[in-house]
């Protein structure tokens, strides 16, 4: 349990690092991460996934 909950907060902890570097002014044109990819990568998952759960659903209360 120790090693997950380890785990989550070291990820946690990467993205919010390399969020608060691009967000600094001095280094306005070499950025870590391209933000605006994230965003449409992550709402192209979460579109995704709620149309798995959506199906998931539909189909466990129709039987």
């Amino acid at each position: 349990m120790r090693f997950l909950l380890g785990f989550i907060l070291g990820v946690a902890l990467t993205v919010v690092a390399a969020f608060v570097m691009d967000q600094r002014e001095q280094q306005v044109e070499k950025r870590v991460v391209n933000w605006d990819v994230v965003n449409e990568k992550v709402g192209a998952a979460t579109k995704d996934a709620q149309q798995v759960w959506s199906d998931f659903t539909s189909e466990m209360t129709s039987q």
